[in-house]
């Protein structure tokens, strides 16, 4: 599994996929479960997902991960080209600093350059010395692709236009073949467990019907999952996410994936959660049990809304999350063992 893992890794890792305007994702996705299901089905929210008829009858399950990653939003142009922006989802401009960012038009990806300032300046640069001295804000920081605003325009870009880290920074980085470190490990990752795990559902169909969905526009406000599950009405909802490392928590980097109790936005079904850690446990695998805060998922937004049965999420560990991510690729691996297990032997 570890030659495909990587190999769809490299793949997603280096698309832009900002909230709204998933086109690269969706193309992978797309050709990817077209090669396991007859049907594809693409919403009008951007949701992608696809059906496997189970072997008996039972209730419907939804597995889900997120294709959209952190982004930006083009809120106000400068005649001198200067791009000012609002972030999507809860990023910060620490975790990127000064450097290539892409700026994404409705025909063209033009390159440019997040600013902060030269630091040889002073209270007299009163923006730059706030970016010195304090916590830095979007605000503080531009986006310039030395272009003024009438060049701008006439390659297509204006107000509301997204933004993303840029390509050139987005390649995969891999670590002793043990960790992957790139940006939107959150959750363009997730998008390839569950890719992968599509295709073992191909010649090994599930217990009991399941769909399989890439989600969209999960960062800005988790719409696409709640949509999802208006549409389908699933009675079990597993999100595939990443599992933040921190001090506060008891979740360790390695391979071991994490199934979440309760997040910032809703508590998860604790016997579906305990139905992922035995599957693990069947093949060997012993799940992380963590309560984390300053976190959503498809699945718990859906719970909230009262739009799923028994919500659960099972994530991969992860630091430095919503920034230059790292992720123990033995979790990713042992993620799609665990979801397969459980939606083909659930009642063991």
């Amino acid at each position: 599994m570890r030659a495909e893992l990587k190999t769809l890794l490299d793949q997603v890792l280096v698309t832009h996929a900002p909230g709204g305007w998933e086109h690269e994702m969706n193309e992978i996705v797309r050709a990817e479960l077209g090669q396991c299901a007859d049907e594809v089905h693409h919403d009008p929210h951007g949701n992608i997902y696809i059906k496997f008829d189970g072997r008996e009858a039972g209730p419907t399950a939804l597995v889900s991960a997120h294709k959209d990653e952190n982004s930006l939003v083009v809120r106000k142009i400068d005649e001198d080209g200067k791009m000012w922006l609002e972030p999507i989802g809860g990023i910060r401009p620490a975790k990127y600093g000064e450097g290539p960012f892409d700026l994404i038009t409705e025909n063209d990806v033009i390159p440019g350059i997040l600013h902060i300032g030269s630091t040889h300046s002073s209270d007299l640069s009163s923006r730059i010395h706030k970016a010195k001295t304090g916590l830095l804000t979007w605000d503080m920081v531009y986006l310039d692709c030395k272009l003024n605003a009438e060049e701008l325009a006439e390659r297509g870009a204006g107000v509301g236009d997204r933004a993303c880290v840029a390509r050139s920074r987005k390649q995969p980085m891999y670590l002793h073949d043990e960790y992957v470190g790139g940006y939107g490990l959150d959750d363009k990752a997730g998008v390839v467990v569950l890719l992968l795990l599509a295709r073992q559902f191909h010649d090994n169909p599930p217990l009991h019907d399941l769909y399989v969905a890439a989600t969209a526009a999960e960062e800005g406000g988790v719409s696409g999952g709640k949509y999802i599950s208006h549409t389908l009405q699933p009675n079990d909802f597993i999100a595939i996410e990443v599992g933040p490392v921190a001090e506060e928590y008891p979740t360790e980097m390695n391979e071991q994936p994490v199934v979440l109790f309760k997040d910032g936005s809703y508590h998860y079904d604790p016997a579906l959660s305990r139905e992922l850690i035995a599957a693990g446990k069947r093949q060997d695998i012993e799940c992380q049990r963590a309560v984390i805060r300053s976190f959503g998922s498809d699945a718990s937004l859906s719970a909230a809304a009262g739009l799923v049965g028994r919500p659960a999420c099972l994530c991969f560990p992860t630091e430095n999350t919503h920034g230059y991510e790292v992720s123990p690729l033995a979790a990713l691996e042992n993620c799609v063992t665990v979801l397969f297990e459980h939606f083909t032997n659930p009642h063991k």
